[in-house]
């Protein structure tokens, strides 16, 4: 009897039968599959760069009602393969995981020989997601589209674009075209602040809608969903600095060149924000298929004074009734998912805005470790995405965050445990002030990335970091045939110069560390 081979597969399967036969692929084996899923069946092809030839063999895709929305199975038997699922998605999930297979299989003339196996899975979360913030650093549309393509391969489903904030706003609008004639420039391209200074080298990028459509239909393709942030009614310094009537001091702001949070708000007494914000909403919400639109509503409380001294937001916090600041934002927010909603939308904002007078329907992004009870409470009462600070904040170095401590994140870490509770799944972030090139951003998100995929997918009870450490080796082959400057510098033993907790781009010691063992290997 041949020896079994189990194959490195990250997100690991939750269900893996090896076989003891085998199967041949070739450039010659035809895929075959139902119209709706010709995208997958274009994925595999694309890979095998097919040019079917009689008695080659097959690899079927096929329809199933009976699956779950993400679930697939893949069989591969001495006379076939069929990948099965109920939905594109999971099609998709079944193709990636025999993509992964056909890289390992052993090649002889020209062809793959697989191993038979039976492979039966669907992720423990529903929400897989990550992070980009373009806001602080800019980057290109085909490094976005290797980004979401990497995410792809990792079974990642949900790409959040953070496309405004104090650095910059980086989206076009035709309404308001003054966003990106002045919002999106700013006289610094490198932000100062932890040790970095300014370069004085003038930056002025954002994405056209074309790009915007582009991106969006190629995460399509390869099963991510795009969904974009504005973020509102703080981190709004490049929006002021472009329509400064919209402060409450009307007064010109220039877009920040510094690392932090200004005390930059809209102004929630004047009627003109949210005739901006609704116009300006319909013509971004329509560029998104996604049901789902961030509003940011993060560290607004930097502004609260400024709402404290503006006789308009004392008048409306009077005729509403309310006391402080923070009532005010509450109703801020809940004005703005009504908006959202007329344009078929689900608002979600970061959990600084939660109360008890928020908008059921505004779903909850969780980030500070001290509102973890705080959220855990209204967890039963509206969804919540899961992204702690402490476990996937990824712009922090690996002396912080760990892959070892990434890999070991469960939901019973932040006390949610019980059926009840909505917690839709996970997301990791990648705050860009201090990434700052591309090189810079892989070194942030690989390999941690990977070890947050298996988390989001797998069962902890099918979880082991040896294995996952294992099966990492050969992601590690993967990576540098795609020339992903992935870290070699990530376990906690590792710990310079932990006064600071960002990476500092290019120029953080991790960085240069792994640059060393890099030009070792």
């Amino acid at each position: 009897m041949k020896a079994m081979t189990k194959y490195n597969i990250i997100p690991k399967p939750n269900h893996y039968i090896c076989g003891n036969s085998e199967y041949v692929v070739s450039s010659g084996t035809a895929v075959l599959c139902p119209e709706e899923f010709v995208g997958v069946g274009k994925y595999l092809t694309e890979y095998l760069k097919t040019k079917p030839v009689e008695n080659e063999g097959e690899i079927k895709i096929k329809k199933t009602p009976e699956l779950s929305h993400d679930e697939y199975e893949l069989h591969i038997t001495n006379e076939g393969i069929i990948i099965k699922a109920s939905t594109y998605s999971g099609a998709f999930y079944g193709a990636v995981t025999l993509k992964m297979i056909l890289m390992q299989a052993e090649k002889k003339d020209g062809k793959a020989i697989v191993k038979t196996l039976i492979i039966k899975d669907k992720p423990e979360s529903e929400y897989r997601g990550l992070m980009l913030d373009v806001s602080r650093h800019y980057f290109t549309v085909d490094e976005i589209k290797d980004l979401i393509e990497n995410m792809a391969f990792l079974k990642l489903n949900k790409f959040h674009w953070h496309l405004s904030d104090d650095q910059g706003f980086r989206i076009e609008s035709k309404l308001y075209p003054e966003l990106t004639e002045i919002g999106a420039k700013r006289t610094s391209k490198h932000l100062k602040g932890y040790g970095l200074e300014n370069d004085n080298v003038e930056e002025a990028r954002y994405y056209t809608q074309e790009e915007v459509k582009d991106i969006v239909a190629f995460a399509d393709r390869l099963g991510v969903e795009v969904i974009p942030e504005i973020d509102i009614p703080g981190h709004t310094t490049a929006i002021l600095a472009s329509l400064p009537e919209l402060s409450c001091k009307s007064e010109p702001v220039d877009v920040m060149i510094i690392n932090g949070v200004s005390d930059s708000i809209l102004c929630a007494g004047n009627e003109k924000t949210f005739e901006f914000l609704d116009k300006l909403l319909g013509e971004i919400t329509a560029l998104f298929p996604s049901k789902k639109f961030h509003i940011g509503g993060d560290e607004a409380f930097k502004g609260y004074k400024v709402w404290d001294e503006c006789e308009k937001c004392k008048a409306l916090k009077e005729k509403l009734g309310l006391k402080e600041s923070k009532d005010l934002q509450i109703w801020f927010m809940n004005r703005v998912a009504e908006i959202l909603k007329k344009y078929g939308k689900t608002a979600v904002a970061w959990d600084d805005c939660m109360g008890d007078a928020l908008d059921k329907s505004i779903e909850c992004q969780l980030w500070r470790p001290n509102a973890i009870s705080k959220v855990r409470k209204l967890a039963t009462e509206r969804n919540i995405i899961i992204s702690p600070t402490t476990y996937f904040y990824f712009d922090n170095k690996y002396s912080f965050v760990s892959l070892r401590k990434v890999y070991k994140f469960n939901r019973v870490k932040v006390g949610f445990t019980k059926p009840e509770q909505k917690s839709t799944g996970i997301e990791c972030e990648l705050w860009t002030e201090w990434i700052d090139s591309k090189e810079a951003l892989d070194f942030a998100v690989f390999p941690r990335t990977i070890a947050f995929a298996e988390v989001a997918w797998t069962k902890l009870e099918n979880r082991r970091y040896k294995d996952f450490l294992k099966r990492l080796e050969w992601f590690k082959v993967y990576m540098k045939k795609k020339n992903i400057n992935y870290s070699r510098v990530y376990n906690n033993q590792i710990n310079l110069d932990t006064k600071c907790a960002y990476h500092l781009g290019s120029d953080g010691k991790e960085y240069a560390k792994s640059e060393k063992l890099k030009n070792a290997e």
